[in-house]
């Protein structure tokens, strides 16, 4: 009998060590990461491009990897704005019907939104930069 009952503890003790999840943990492999968040500039943007009978409107969206860094980077949308304003005023309307041209402007765009906010806290979390409607007129 104590030779079952020795037998049953190790059994129990083999199943709880399998279920640990420190055990079936893969050394090397990286934790999940934080959830992509968007943050929406609200309202979009209008500027006056060159020449003055053209203007963009503009709805532009950040791209953020998780929840705290949403938070951190959500008190500086003035800033953004103010960023993207004076970057795309006075564009001339020509450069911003190419395709290509607009893609370098969603480049310079994000790079400017990061150096900006480096300057009162920390970019790091911010992904990308996207037009989610971009209108010349």
């Amino acid at each position: 009998m104590k030779n079952s009952s020795r037998r049953t503890s190790w059994a129990l003790a083999w199943l709880l060590a399998l279920s640990s999840p420190l055990w079936g943990k893969e050394e090397g492999k990286a934790e999940p990461s934080a959830a992509i968040e968007y943050l929406p500039l609200i309202p979009q943007l209008i500027v006056n491009l060159a020449g003055r009978h053209h203007y963009l409107r503009a709805n532009v969206q950040l791209m953020i990897q998780g929840k705290e860094a949403l938070e951190r980077i959500q008190p500086y949308v003035p800033v953004v704005r103010h960023t993207l304003i004076t970057l795309f005023s006075n564009l001339p309307p020509e450069q911003l019907s190419d395709v290509g041209e607009r893609e370098k402007l969603r480049q310079e765009a994000l790079s400017q939104v990061r150096k900006a906010l480096a300057q009162y806290t920390d970019s790091d979390g911010i992904k990308d930069l996207l037009f989610t409607e971009f209108l010349v007129q």
